[in-house]
């Protein structure tokens, strides 16, 4: 019960924060926090089920704030989500630069689906490229600020009882029986 209330309260405190930073910070410089957030919970959080809804929660909080169309980000994030959970699982990323990498690997992608949902459902609109003056500010700022919202993350996700999260642990058993 604590998890259905205090995640939710946490992505959309993100919003919010991510809404004063924007006034503060010119946009590309602007990092995503909700998604920063969605991908922190992805690497910590070891129920799918349970993030899977709260990254449609979070996505469509995000349509409805940006103006966007109603479940493009809603779409984005459970995809951005199940992104960090695959990656979590199969990549070793541990070390700030290997997540680093991974979180503006992520964010190129999610600009790259966003431009192609935007061009498929509006025609005429003028974004159906991405300037890459602004994506890599945009990944730079994301990858910046990962560490803090991961550790953030991080201790929510422990507070509310999950202390292993989703991270693996390698197995140090021996192969065979030692005599």
């Amino acid at each position: 019960m604590k998890r259905l209330l205090t995640l939710p309260a946490v992505g959309l405190a993100a919003l919010v924060a991510q809404g004063a930073l924007a006034t503060l910070l010119s946009p590309p410089w602007c990092p995503d926090l909700a998604l920063l957030v969605l991908i922190g919970i992805g690497l910590r959080w070891s129920g799918i089920a349970g993030g899977l809804l709260l990254a449609a929660f979070l996505g469509y909080a995000t349509d409805l704030v940006s103006g966007s169309l109603l479940g493009q980000h809603a779409l984005l994030r459970m995809a951005a989500h199940g992104l960090a959970r695959l990656g979590n699982r199969h990549l070793s990323l541990r070390g700030l630069l290997p997540q680093a990498i991974f979180v503006s690997a992520l964010t190129c992608a999610n600009a790259f689906a966003m431009a192609l949902i935007t061009s498929f459902f509006s025609p005429g609109s003028a974004v159906a490229g991405i300037a890459l003056r602004e994506l890599l500010p945009q990944a730079v700022a994301n990858a910046l600020f990962f560490p803090l919202v991961a550790s953030l993350t991080a201790r929510t996700v422990a507070r509310l009882g999950d202390e292993d999260g989703g991270q693996r642990i390698l197995p140090l058993s021996p192969r065979g029986r030692i005599a």
